[in-house]
């Protein structure tokens, strides 16, 4: 079973329409990848029903209509900007939240607030960027929920608190049924935690496939210059000052000067995007 099957998913807005169709495997980490306005957020948004869609989406295995209490209760998310009252105290917050989710893990919660300094008595709105992304996954992770949306998580972090946030997921999946979609531009967090990795651009689904089988599936190849040979199987070309940068197919590319390697999710990202924009 999946975490998320979604089918036929329409945002329709006067400037920009998502339509995607798309599944979620259970028990994985998958990277949302996209360029500022691809469609990320309002994605995210449309999965956790505060925007109008069309089209179908499953919750592992249910729908939303008939279904709400349970689907909610089962599912977190932390969007891009709080979506609390700034003047709020997270001691406040926390009874509201306990209201809610009977499943909230009260010791989970003052556990992390401790682990990552987070004053309990001091309005939300005095928080820096940094401390309200962490404060908004310490909520939504304390909520025990099945699956988890992540929109940008480690943006505005610094790298320490990056890499105790990219363990704190690591430790949610331990749990073989738990489902993470996580979307960010920083694609090192990817490279680190992502089993499969979705790419949207202007709406649409560039690429989908597990981060291994597309890391294999290419090679970035780096040369003083083009061969027409070369030319024909190079995806993605960017010159530079050195030479040039391409993606390919071919396990072996011969040449003078020539260097191979593995690519990155940021490489092939940036690469596909560049050969889609050609």
């Amino acid at each position: 079973m999946n975490g998320l099957d979604i089918e036929n998913l329409v945002v329709d807005f006067d400037n920009f329409k998502l339509n995607v169709t798309f599944s979620v495997p259970r028990g994985c980490v998958t990277g949302l990848v996209g360029r500022n306005g691809a469609g990320k957020s309002t994605l995210i948004k449309a999965i956790m029903r505060q925007e109008e869609a069309t089209g179908s989406i499953l919750y592992n295995g249910i729908t939303f209509l008939g279904n709400e209490t349970e689907v909610l209760r089962k599912i977190a998310c932390v969007f891009d900007s709080p979506h609390f009252n700034g003047a709020i105290k997270p001691k406040r917050l926390l009874k509201i939240v306990k209201g809610m989710y009977p499943a909230f893990d009260e010791e989970m919660y003052r556990g992390l607030m401790q682990r990552f300094e987070l004053p309990d008595d001091k309005p939300v709105r005095t928080f820096s960027t940094g401390m309200k992304r962490k404060f908004g996954l310490i909520l939504a992770l304390c909520q025990r929920p099945d699956i988890l949306l992540l929109d940008e998580p480690t943006s505005g972090i610094d790298p320490y608190d990056r890499g105790v946030v990219i363990d704190l997921i690591q430790e949610f999946m331990l749990d073989e049924g738990h489902t993470v979609l996580f979307s960010t531009h920083i694609t090192e967090d990817l490279d680190r935690i992502a089993d499969y990795l979705i790419f949207l651009q202007n709406g649409k689904i560039l690429l989908a496939d597990e981060k291994e089988t597309l890391c294999e599936t290419y090679r970035l190849v780096q040369v003083p210059e083009l061969t027409e040979e070369m030319k024909g199987e190079a995806i993605g070309v960017q010159k530079s000052m050195f030479g040039y940068t391409f993606l390919t197919k071919q396990k072996e590319v011969s040449g003078e000067n020539v260097l191979v390697k593995t690519p990155t999710v940021e490489e092939i990202f940036v690469h596909l995007l560049g050969e889609e924009r050609k």
